[in-house]
């Protein structure tokens, strides 16, 4: 039991909202509040550039429902208001209208369905008014249909990429490089299916997933209330494999006992999740109880953990940093190979990161410094010190980051990532590991983790408000994608890279951009966290959290 959970409440989405006196309706039939017997209403607003209905994927968004509204000559400068009339016998389904006036004095009206509604078709009216100022004035209406796909799209046999491997976690690999080598064609991009997980009276958060074995893996969280308590809750921390094929769950495992754990990572046939004393391994194939490590630690608790990273599989073992202490364990036998601490006093403790690694050295990147551990026994190499402060406020230790090995040369190094939506001053640096010295740092308000690929590094910069390539030797900028052609207001999720062309999750959709053109070819109604499995599925999973709603992972086939 912990008196708090790590959770950020959202409020639900509001239904569509009535801000009116009239009672009229069905294009100004009937009489409004208050008008004298035998005053006829007047029309008070002209209709056009009408789009009434919408489709959209199972857990998308749907916002293409919109009407411009020019105001009468006469009427004085007003909004207009609206009211949702849903079909006879069923729930709204809009959203509170957008209202944006145009240079032309008129109105643009845009309405987006409630999140997660469950496949099928919905329909009604909105009524559109105008307040009692002058005169009385009718309402009009539009005929609305939104349409929700079915859960299940395009599941045609998987086959394996060639040269392509799992998807094991943070940036897909141990060296965290987001790099998955092979081409493909946005053209054949389809729907495999949608998941949506168990729903809860409280939010649910998800966490990355992670692909192997036929199977894609997740981990979410949710929390009940102790009884007789406002501020206390039992947190349960749940991970499922799902079939790759069709989403079917292959087994499912909730533990209560470690308040809640951090991101999955899976290597052949063992998943791990780190708590915060104890690191959890998992029959890949079978789940069921757990092999529970504890693995010495130096200032109290083992981890400081988050869903935003996992541990990092390597050569059959796995390694956790967090706080003071990073870590080698045997995944096989459950015990701890080796433990090293990071030399910083409890007040430096520093969380929510995970180590890198290749075949003889691990690296941490914390507070400041770049050390190197040998990966057999876990004695320290070298250190380097890193330039970028580590953020202040109540997140000054978190830092939601990994070392990224760009080759075999050099470490890329983002000293700290913010949440999603925000905005803070960081620092990208690559080290020559050779010369142990600072190649080159650059400034920015570096939001994802960055991705490393022949040459070129990749990464969201809120700063330029634009996804920026830039060259590994000096970290020169070489193009940009800006965020307003995705209209889209930050990158709420992950980048991959492949051989032809860049993944990019936004807040409300995620985008592939050809590095040939920098131009997007592809666009899906969905932002949030992404993987690339070897059977060529990309998987998003949603990145908006609600009470009362479903997480929502999506697989889209690639070939």
């Amino acid at each position: 039991m912990r008196t708090l959970f790590p959770l950020l409440w959202r409020a639900a989405a509001l239904p569509l909202a009535i801000t009116t006196t009239l009672s009229a309706c069905g294009g100004g039939s009937g009489g409004a509040v208050g008008v004298p017997p035998g005053l006829q209403e007047k029309p008070g607003m002209i209709l056009s550039a009408v789009s009434s209905s919408c489709t959209a994927q199972p857990g998308a968004i749907c916002d293409d429902i919109h009407v411009t509204v020019r105001l009468a000559d006469g009427v004085t400068d007003t909004r207009p208001q609206s009211h949702e009339k849903p079909a006879s016998g069923t729930a709204g389904v809009l959203q509170q209208a957008d209202r944006q006036k145009q240079a032309d004095g008129s109105w643009l009206l845009t309405f987006k369905a409630v999140p997660g509604l469950a496949p099928g078709v919905y329909a009604g009216k909105i009524e559109l008014s105008l307040p009692l100022t002058v005169g009385v004035y009718k309402t009009e209406s539009m005929d609305y249909q939104v349409t929700v796909a079915p859960l299940a799209g395009s599941m045609g046999a998987l086959q394996a990429l060639p040269g392509v491997g799992d998807w094991e976690g943070v940036n897909g690999n141990a060296a965290h490089t987001g790099l998955v080598p092979a081409t493909f064609d946005s053209r054949r991009f389809t729907r495999r299916w949608t998941w949506l997980g168990p729903s809860s009276p409280r939010a649910v958060v998800g966490s990355p997933v992670v692909a192997a074995n036929g199977l894609v893996y997740v981990s979410q969280q949710s929390a009940a209330p102790v009884e007789g308590s406002s501020t206390k809750y039992v947190t349960t921390s749940t991970v499922t494999a799902l079939n790759e094929s069709d989403s079917q769950a292959r087994w499912t495992q909730s533990l209560t006992s470690d308040g809640y754990l951090g991101a999955p990572a899976v290597s052949g046939g063992k998943l791990a999740m780190a708590g915060y004393d104890t690191v959890h391994v998992f029959d890949a194939h079978a789940g069921g109880v757990p092999l529970g490590v504890r693995p010495p630690n130096t200032n109290g608790t083992l981890l400081g953990v988050s869903l935003a990273t996992a541990p990092t599989f390597f050569g059959g073992n796995v390694y956790v940093g967090g706080n003071n202490d990073i870590s080698g364990i045997d995944a096989a036998a459950g015990q701890t190979r080796w433990s090293a601490s990071l030399g910083l006093s409890k007040l430096g403790n520093v969380n929510d990161w995970t180590p890198a690694v290749n075949g003889d050295t691990v690296y941490s990147h914390a507070a400041g410094t770049l050390t190197a551990f040998n990966i057999a026994d876990g004695k320290a190499r070298f250190s380097v010190a890193v330039p970028g402060q580590v953020l202040g406020g109540l997140n000054k230790s978190s830092l939601r980051q990994a070392p990224v090995l760009a080759d075999a040369d050099s470490v890329l190094l983002l000293n700290q990532r913010p949440l999603a939506g925000e905005a803070a001053n960081n620092s990208l640096s690559l080290v020559d590991v050779h010369s142990r010295a600072v190649r080159w740092t650059v400034q920015g308000q570096f939001s994802t983790q960055p991705v490393v690929a022949q040459g070129v590094v990749y990464v969201g910069n809120q700063a330029s408000q634009a996804l920026e390539a830039r060259r590994l030797g000096d970290g020169a900028v070489l193009w940009s994608w800006p965020l307003d052609t995705a209209l889209d207001a930050y990158f709420g999720g992950d980048l991959i890279v492949t051989g032809n062309l860049l993944f990019v999750g936004g807040r409300n959709n995620t985008y592939a951009i050809d590095l040939a053109s920098h131009k997007t070819v592809w666009t899906y109604r969905m932002g949030g966290s992404l993987a690339l499995s070897r059977h060529g599925v990309l998987y998003i999973r949603q990145g908006t959290d609600l009470p009362g709603g479903s997480m929502v992972l999506t697989a889209i086939n690639l070939q």
